[in-house]
């Protein structure tokens, strides 16, 4: 079941991102991203819940355009319990970000990852449509975004991390 994360799934969902992933940045970046009310977006944070415990949680928090301040909603954290993974959760929180996000009116989503995960859901390389990755990220190929609303133009210039993710 996905359902919207609530405030007492907050230790567990730190839980989930400790196991889910080696460095302790993952679950520094979801805890300061969730004590900043400018960045957190509690309408977009969801979690996975299996036989009524949190399993999986995908948050989806502010960034922007550098040269013009437009935020921008990116996708990060989304962690899923090593023993649970493989199972659709992570598939299904990216499902349930897709859809809130373009319910929210917002045209694209972004996100840094593997390109053959993400590619599925539609996520394509962002520098081929005018969104630059940050300096922090990883490699280009897997900074990403999704078009939600093709009506609308696409900001265009190089996104800007929150200071969580720069640290």
């Amino acid at each position: 079941m996905i359902r919207l994360a609530r405030e007492a799934d907050w230790p567990a969902i730190l839980e989930v991102h400790r196991a889910a992933f080696d460095p302790e940045d993952v679950p520094r970046i979801a805890a300061e991203l969730h004590e900043r009310t400018d960045l957190y977006v509690p309408e977009l944070s969801f979690v996975a819940e299996e036989e009524g415990a949190v399993v999986g949680h995908v948050m989806n928090t502010w960034n922007q355009i550098e040269e013009t301040g437009v935020r921008v909603l990116q996708l990060a954290p989304l962690g899923v319990l090593p023993a649970r993974q493989r199972r659709g959760h992570g598939s299904e929180l990216v499902r349930a970000s897709l859809e809130a996000v373009r319910a929210a009116g917002e045209p694209l989503l972004l996100v840094e990852g593997d390109p053959a995960y993400y590619g599925r859901f539609g996520f394509v390389r962002a520098d081929e449509l005018g969104l630059l990755p940050p300096p922090e990220a990883l490699h280009d190929w897997a900074f990403q975004v999704a078009v939600l609303d093709q009506a609308v133009a696409l900001p265009q210039g190089r996104v800007v991390y929150s200071a969580p993710f720069r640290h």
